[in-house]
């Protein structure tokens, strides 16, 4: 249901300067956690490119992680391709891989939300011990109703924002159960696949979860940028790249 909702958002939108991108919403910064901002070129010589949207809206908030589109959904058509090849030759392998992945990604995400959710709502508790304190002291006569109001307040914003954490911590951890369970949902929709030669908006929201763009660096004169790919069901996820390191995986 929810890769169905995903395909009708993604069909193209025509805009007055043009159909929405195909990869629309779906590039997000690996930094800031934040979404791509898509860029439209209309000269000819220039190519539409995505910024993140913190280091476009917010100052010094983040860096720019610019990326052309088309080097995005070239990486991503290759990927893609490997991707379902090798589940067709080595099934087997990518359902013990991928298994193996989940439970260690799972693990760490519900040993990190823990401790985290542990953490804030300990913080919720004494807030609330503090902010009665403060009530029983405005009472008594011990701080102004003006300095009670400022201190209140400022506890309340941290509150609110520790309660909406805390939601987002437990929605992080469901999701990281959900995820440990999706590779027979992964395998659903790749069996009986044909090859990919072309990328479609519905194509991508079959397939793709979330692409991640990291800060482009200079190495040795040249500039290179990592992208990682999360699937449906399964997440961030490369095959071997040969079949010798497939065999190795199956016999190890």
């Amino acid at each position: 249901f929810d890769i169905v909702q995903r395909i009708r958002d993604g069909r193209r939108r025509r805009t007055p300067m043009g159909n929405m991108p195909a990869l629309s919403g779906m590039v997000y910064c690996a930094d800031c956690g934040r979404k791509l901002y898509q860029v439209r070129c209309t000269t000819m010589n220039q190519k539409d490119y995505m910024v993140c949207y913190s280091y476009r809206k917010i100052k010094r908030a983040c860096t720019s992680h610019q990326i052309r589109n088309e080097v995005i959904e070239n990486l991503l058509l290759e990927k893609l391709q490997n991707l379902l090849a090798f589940v067709g030759r080595h099934e087997d392998i990518f359902v013990r891989l991928a298994t193996k992945q989940s439970k260690e990604e799972m693990n760490r995400s519900l040993r990190d939300g823990k401790r985290e959710l542990e953490q804030a709502t300990a913080r919720m508790q004494k807030l609330d011990a503090i902010i009665q304190r403060l009530y029983e002291d405005n009472i008594d006569g011990k701080i102004s109703d003006d300095r009670f109001a400022k201190m209140t307040a400022s506890y309340e914003q941290e509150q609110a924002e520790l309660e909406a954490r805390i939601v987002e911590l437990r929605d992080l951890m469901d999701e990281a159960k959900a995820k440990s369970d999706g590779i027979d949902s992964f395998l659903k929709i790749v069996r009986g696949r044909t090859e990919i030669t072309e990328l479609t908006p519905a194509i991508i929201r079959e397939f793709v979860d979330k692409i991640y763009v990291h800060q482009a660096v200079d190495f040795e004169g040249q500039r290179i940028q990592q992208i990682d790919i999360a699937w449906n069901f399964i997440g961030v996820f490369d095959p071997p790249k040969s079949d010798i390191e497939a065999t190795k995986e199956k016999s190890a």
